[in-house]
């Protein structure tokens, strides 16, 4: 195992003051939480942050009680603005709960029908598919429809100025992947869809509707969608600390997440929806019980949803979702039979939101957390650069197997990438090298050193790892279209 990182209190203390304007810590105290506890909760938070794991906003609440509230980082890194309890941050994937409610609340007034096809509502959507999917399919990610995230490179593709129906025809509209309900896949497609449902039956923007329906209501008044070409009073600028130090994250326009991930919002709004939620103030019955309701891949509607193993234990489930995309990261995690309600707002790509959370969870329960260590995927990413191949292998092998196999894979791919938009290409194919060696059964690891190779004007040796790619994966619907192009050069 690498070293783990112990940090005291006076030391993390001193490497906060030692960045001046890097940390900013607001905290409103209970009466009910012993000064020990929201002590060691602060030097937890602050190791993270010292580690780069933490840029953001973070609320701890047990019933109605805020028992912490931090704020860590900087909002602007070119202003030297910290962040604040009330910078507002980019929601991303937290987005489909409202999504949800919203689509729910129009079940529940009859307006939609959870099992009746897409097509009621949008009738020029392809038939082959959308007479076959519900919304209950596009709701729990059930439908088969291919989501748009998962095309290479779409993100990378820059501004969008479709139409929600044109963008919808375009980008949400394939052939079904599978026969709706048999299986589960995380879709950004289908709440997209959902957002276009929602419009089509109420002849208002979703934005309208989401401000009638649920902020205004409930007083959100920090909440909303975003939009990169406007001014959002104390929005925080998004980062991607990756090797080599901060930098701005990959510009989005805000229109392709829409329904999926659009949203900004702040800790304290968060709390407002969270209470809302247990309290039961939106929407009661049938239709909220099973809005948290597991289904395939433990997902309900809009929400994970986490059975104790102890069918008989009072804890109860624990629902929670979070959210990413280039720099944003983002948890809310709710235990409504402790009414408990941890939320993490980051506006860097490496705040580790789980991480902290679970550590959270420990300290309310009185136990100690786990030694806060950095990333495997940054680990490692270090090692091969500094040390080499070899010298990484050997520190790789000393991580957990589920680590190695779950997040160093596809986190270091994700820096490879990284580093190839940065045109730091040699770093770039020393990460894509040692993934093929420590992973050399994995398609995607050929995948991207054939990419690297294509990208700087090597195809030969391009074709040659495309191949290996194909052979691991002869399914793979990218792969012999990249060889057809590539060979016809």
């Amino acid at each position: 195992m690498l070293a783990p990182l112990a940090l005291s209190l006076s030391l993390l203390t001193a490497l906060a003051l030692a960045r001046p304007g890097q940390a900013q810590i607001n905290q409103l105290e209970s009466p009910k939480v012993p000064a020990e506890l929201n002590e060691r909760i602060e030097a937890f938070l602050a190791s993270h942050h010292a580690i780069d794991q933490l840029s953001g906003s973070v609320l701890i609440a047990e019933g109605d009680d805020v028992i912490y509230r931090g704020a860590y980082g900087l909002a602007n890194s070119d202003w030297n603005i910290a962040n604040t309890i009330d910078t507002k941050f980019r929601l991303a994937s937290i987005t489909k709960q409202f999504t949800s409610m919203l689509t729910l609340m129009l079940v529940r007034d009859g307006v939609l029908d959870l099992d009746a096809p897409m097509t009621t509502w949008l009738p020029d959507y392809p038939k082959e598919s959308g007479d076959r999917v519900t919304l209950r399919h596009l709701l729990n990610h059930t439908s088969g429809i291919p989501s748009y995230t998962d095309i290479p490179g779409f993100l990378r593709t820059g501004l969008h100025d479709e139409s929600v129906e044109e963008f919808v025809r375009t980008y949400c509209s394939d052939p079904l992947d599978f026969e709706p309900g048999t299986d589960f896949h995380y879709n950004n497609s289908a709440y997209f869809i959902l957002g276009a449902i929602i419009e089509k039956v109420t002849g208002r923007t979703f934005r309208d509707v989401l401000h009638e329906r649920i902020l205004d209501p409930l007083g959100m008044d920090s909440t909303g969608m975003d939009d990169e070409s406007a001014v959002v009073t104390g929005r925080a600028t998004g980062y991607d600390d990756v090797l080599g130090g901060r930098r701005l994250a990959l510009w989005l326009d805000m229109s392709v997440p829409y329904a999926a991930g659009g949203m900004y919002s702040t800790v304290d709004d968060l709390f407002r929806w969270s209470q809302a939620l247990d309290q039961k103030t939106l929407l009661d019955g049938e239709l909220e019980a099973e809005m948290v309701t597991p289904g395939l891949g433990n997902y309900a509607f809009g929400w994970y949803v986490d059975l104790p193993e102890d069918a008989d234990s009072k804890d109860g489930p624990t629902i929670h979702h979070s959210g990413g995309m280039p720099g944003v990261s983002t948890l809310i995690w709710r235990q409504p039979a402790k009414e408990r309600c941890v939320i993490v707002l980051g506006n860097s790509g490496t705040t580790a939101h789980y991480a902290i959370q679970y550590g959270l969870i420990e300290l309310l329960e009185g136990r100690t957390p786990g030694p806060v260590r950095p990333r495997g995927d940054l680990e490692i990413s270090r090692r091969v650069l500094d040390d080499g191949i070899e010298a990484a292998l050997e520190d790789w092998k000393k991580w957990p197997e589920n680590v190695r196999v779950d997040f160093i894979e596809r986190d270091m791919n994700a820096i490879g990438y990284q580093l190839m938009e940065q045109r730091r290409f040699d770093e770039a194919q020393r990460i894509f090298e040692f993934l093929t060696v420590a992973y050399p059964d994995s398609a995607n690891t050929w995948d991207s050193l054939g990419e690297w190779f294509a990208r700087v004007g090597r195809t030969d040796e391009a074709i040659a790892n495309y191949e290996k790619a194909l052979e691991l994966d002869p399914d793979s619907e990218t792969v012999p279209a990249i060889l057809e192009r590539l060979r016809s050069r």
